[in-house]
């Protein structure tokens, strides 16, 4: 067992480390995200600077069974091909208007090269075509996750959906896995930490 002064030096360490990883992930860059909606559908492309590594990145975006715990807006998401099967994720939305450039159904097969890239596409569900990528760009802390989609939708967009207002709600979707990616990375330092 641990003398007591050690304990509280390491409790004292463990909270300043908790105190600089905190701080850090507050500093990172906002994400940068542009769109572009047409007759042809919509593009986006969203990318940002996560103070996190590539393995903690790559775990927040394949926890696809969790991710409705801390995507806005998303009602479920979850893997629903066996073992040993091509890789198909469902996922449901409750996005309001922006329902009209994301499906609020979707099965979409998934394409996986661990701690690089992710791709996609729709197989199934209320949209006419969805396909791209997440990418993870370096290995170790701050890395780049870049996302690509090109998204055609059942019908024309409304005249109020403008590129600003899907860059807007993609950037709300983007930057919520970053933070829990960051949280993630927090966590995994204060636990190492810890158990020093």
């Amino acid at each position: 067992m641990m003398p007591p002064s050690r304990l509280v030096t390491r409790l004292g360490q463990v909270l300043v480390l908790s105190f600089v990883l905190g701080a850090a992930a507050a500093q990172a860059a906002a994400a940068k995200v542009t769109a572009s909606t047409g007759l042809s559908g919509v593009r986006v492309e969203a990318s940002q600077m996560l103070q996190a590594d590539a393995d903690t990145v790559w775990a927040t975006l394949t926890d696809y069974n969790r991710l409705a715990s801390f995507i806005p807006d998303m009602v479920s998401s979850r893997v629903i091909s066996p073992p040993g099967t091509p890789k198909r994720v469902e996922q449901i939305a409750d996005a309001g208007l922006f329902a009209f450039i994301m499906p609020d159904h979707v099965i979409l097969l998934m394409e996986e090269s661990p701690n690089r890239h992710i791709r996609f596409r729709s197989v199934s569900g209320k949209v006419l075509t969805m396909s791209g990528e997440w990418q993870i760009i370096g290995d170790t802390a701050p890395v780049k996750l870049v996302y690509r989609s090109r998204i055609v939708p059942l019908a024309p967009l409304p005249p109020l959906v403008s590129d600003y207002f899907v860059e807007d709600e993609v950037k709300k979707r983007f930057e919520a896995v970053g933070r829990e990616a960051e949280r993630r990375m927090r966590d995994k330092g204060v636990l190492r930490s810890w158990m020093r």
